[in-house]
C-alpha cells in the first residue's frame, strides 16, 4: 500500500515538473518531452514493479527453503483436551476425541491454506516479472535509441 502511495506521489510530482517544463517552452518540443516523461515514468514503474516481485520471491524462497519455521503462524489454535479429572480407570470421552480430531483437522488446513497463498503469491510475483522486464526494456531502449539519434 505505501509503495502504491509513493508511487502515485512520485508520478503526480513528475506530471507538476513536465507541465511546468512545458508551460515555458515553445510548441513544437511538448510533445518530445511529453513522450519522454511518459517514458522515463513507465520505466520506473516496471523497474518497481521486477524489484519488488523479485524481494518477494527471495522472501517466498527463504520461508519455504531456508527458514520453514519463518512461515508458521505466531499463536496457533489451542488443541488440548479441557481439563477434566477422569476416575481411575476411566478413559476419555467420545466428545474428547472428536474435538481432538477436529483439532487436528483444523490445523491441516491451516496449513493447506497457508500453502495455497503461498503459491498465489509465487504466481502473482512471476507475472509481474514476466510483465515488467519486457516493459521496462522496450521503454528504456526506445529511451536510449531517441538520446542517441538525437546525439547525432
Amino acid at each position: 500500500m505505501i509503495i502504491i502511495l509513493g508511487l502515485l506521489l512520485l508520478t503526480v510530482a513528475s506530471a507538476g515538473a513536465a507541465w511546468l517544463a512545458l508551460s515555458n517552452m515553445e510548441s513544437s518540443k511538448k510533445p518530445a518531452v511529453i513522450k519522454t516523461v511518459y517514458f522515463y515514468l513507465v520505466s520506473l514503474i516496471a523497474l518497481f514493479m521486477v524489484a519488488f516481485s523479485t524481494a518477494d520471491l527471495i522472501n517466498l524462497g527463504l520461508k519455504t527453503w531456508v527458514f520453514p519455521k519463518a512461515n508458521q503462524q505466531y499463536y496457533g489454535m489451542s488443541c488440548a483436551i479441557p481439563t477434566i479429572k477422569y476416575a481411575p480407570g476411566q478413559t476419555t470421552t467420545s466428545s474428547d476425541e472428536l474435538y481432538l480430531k477436529q483439532c487436528e483437522e483444523d490445523r491441516l488446513n491451516q496449513k493447506e491454506m497457508a500453502m495455497i497463498q503461498n503459491q498465489r503469491d509465487a504466481i502473482r510475483d512471476i507475472s509481474m516479472i514476466v510483465v515488467g522486464i519486457p516493459l521496462f526494456l522496450y521503454h528504456w531502449i526506445t529511451l536510449r535509441k531517441d538520446k542517441e539519434s538525437e546525439r547525432a
